[in-house]
């Protein structure tokens, strides 16, 4: 995978009992399985959208079949890697707080009071987008051994609480 949990234990993506196993805590095991549940279904679709078909699905392969060979791709994955995570707070957060049933929605339980999550992913879609204009630049510069890269336009577009 193109990150792990780790990205979601500290900061500001930080999220509640996501833990490295270094801590005994009941919960940690199913927040880090849904976690890496997140990473797993998004992966393919950011590096689409973020190196466009033909070399998204190079560098999708290359991640699936755990190669570590090829430096260009390496320095292509390290660039990405906080961005991604941005991207896969934004999912977690727009998903949070209820849960799918055959008869609709429900909102889940807890002892804590819910808040809109609107923000949260506003605040995660922008630094994710600056992320990415980074990298866009840095796709055009000699720096990148890898032509032919295309960034989607949604993936260098931020957004307000209105767009959600």
């Amino acid at each position: 995978m193109l990150i792990d949990v780790s990205y979601f234990t500290t900061g500001p993506r930080h999220i509640q009992n996501a833990t490295l196993g270094t801590m005994p805590n009941p919960n940690a095991v199913e927040v880090n399985k849904a976690i890496e549940c997140y990473i797993r279904h998004n992966q393919e679709t950011f590096l689409l959208r973020m190196l466009g078909l033909t070399i998204g699905q190079k560098v999708y392969g290359y991640i699936q079949n755990e190669q570590t060979d090829n430096p260009d791709i390496n320095a292509l994955c390290d660039r990405l890697r906080d961005s991604f995570a941005d991207y896969v707070f934004y999912q977690i957060v727009k998903e949070s707080g209820t849960q799918a049933t055959i008869t609709g929605l429900v909102r889940l339980k807890c002892a804590n009071d819910y808040v809109s999550p609107i923000r949260r992913q506003v605040i995660a879609w922008n630094v994710m987008v600056e992320k990415n204009r980074i990298f866009a630049n840095w796709c055009r510069s000699a720096d990148c051994h890898i032509r032919g890269i295309d960034v989607s336009d949604a993936m260098l577009t931020k957004i307000n609480s209105i767009n959600l």
